[in-house]
C-alpha cells in the first residue's frame, strides 16, 4: 500500500514553493487516485475476465486517471501477448482490447504507447492457430488502429499500413480491410498528409479494385477523384 500511496502522491499532488519555503500542498485528488489504483490493482491481481466485465463501469472511470491507464495499458499488453490468449477468446472484441480503445480515446498523450502494443500484436506469430483465425485476429488489431486513427493518431497508422504494403510484410486482405475501413470512418476534406500517405494505398488495384464499383460511386473511387481536385487545385505540396 505504501508503493500505491508513493505512486498516487507522484502523480496528483501539487506542491506551492516561494523562496525556498513550501507554502501550499494540494492533495484535492490524492484521495480519488489512491482508491482507482487500488482497485484496479486488485481486478488485474485477480486476472478473472468476469470479474472485470461486472466492474467494467468502475473500470471505465477508473483508466480516467492517467496513471490508472498507463498500468492498465501495460497489464492488457502481458495479458494478450500470451501465446494462449486468442485460442480461448470467443468475444468479438475482447474485453482487453476494448480497454486499449477506451485508454486511446481518453489519453492523447498515450498514443503512442497504445501503437507501438498494437504494431507488436499485429507482428506477433500465432502458429498454434489456423491460418484464417490469424487473419481474423490480426483485422480485430487492424479496427483497434483504425480507432486509434479517429482519435488523432491517423498519420502514423497511415504510414504503418503504407509501410507494410510497400514491403510486404502483411497479407493483402488485411490491407484491403483497413482502406476499407478508413473510408468508412473518415470523409473530406483531408489534410495534404492524409492524402500523400493514403492514396497510394487506394490506387493500388490488388488491394482496392474488389472495393471499387463500375460507377465509381464507392468511396474509393470518390476518394481518388477527390485527390485529383485536391491536386489540381495546386495544394499538393511540392
Amino acid at each position: 500500500d505504501k508503493y500505491i500511496f508513493m505512486l498516487a502522491y507522484g502523480v496528483s499532488v501539487t506542491e506551492k514553493w516561494e523562496g525556498g519555503n513550501r507554502r501550499n500542498v494540494n492533495t484535492k485528488r490524492l484521495e480519488q487516485t489512491i482508491s482507482a489504483i487500488q482497485k484496479t490493482h486488485k481486478l488485474a491481481k485477480l486476472d478473472d475476465v468476469q470479474e472485470w466485465y461486472c466492474n467494467i463501469e468502475s473500470v471505465l472511470k477508473y483508466l480516467k486517471f492517467p496513471v490508472v491507464s498507463m498500468g492498465l495499458l501495460k497489464y492488457c499488453a502481458v495479458v494478450t501477448m500470451d501465446q494462449s490468449y486468442f485460442k480461448g477468446v470467443t468475444d468479438t472484441v475482447p474485453l482487453h482490447l476494448i480497454l486499449i480503445d477506451e485508454i486511446a480515446s481518453n489519453h492523447p498523450l498515450h498514443h503512442d504507447t497504445v501503437f507501438t502494443f498494437l504494431k507488436q500484436l499485429f507482428q506477433r506469430s500465432h502458429e498454434h492457430l489456423q491460418e484464417l483465425e490469424q487473419i481474423e485476429i490480426r483485422k480485430m488489431v487492424i479496427d483497434r488502429m483504425v480507432h486509434l486513427l479517429c482519435v488523432g493518431h491517423a498519420i502514423p497508422v497511415i504510414q504503418y499500413m503504407r509501410a507494410c504494403l510497400d514491403n510486404e510484410t502483411a497479407d493483402k486482405s488485411l490491407i484491403r480491410h483497413f482502406a476499407a475501413e478508413v473510408m468508412e470512418v473518415t470523409t473530406s476534406p483531408y489534410s495534404n498528409d492524409f492524402i500523400e500517405e493514403f492514396l497510394p494505398i487506394a490506387k493500388n488495384p490488388d488491394i482496392t479494385a474488389s472495393l471499387r464499383n463500375i460507377n465509381e460511386s464507392d468511396s474509393i473511387s470518390q476518394f481518388i477523384e477527390y485527390c485529383k481536385d485536391w491536386a489540381g487545385d495546386g495544394r499538393k505540396r511540392g
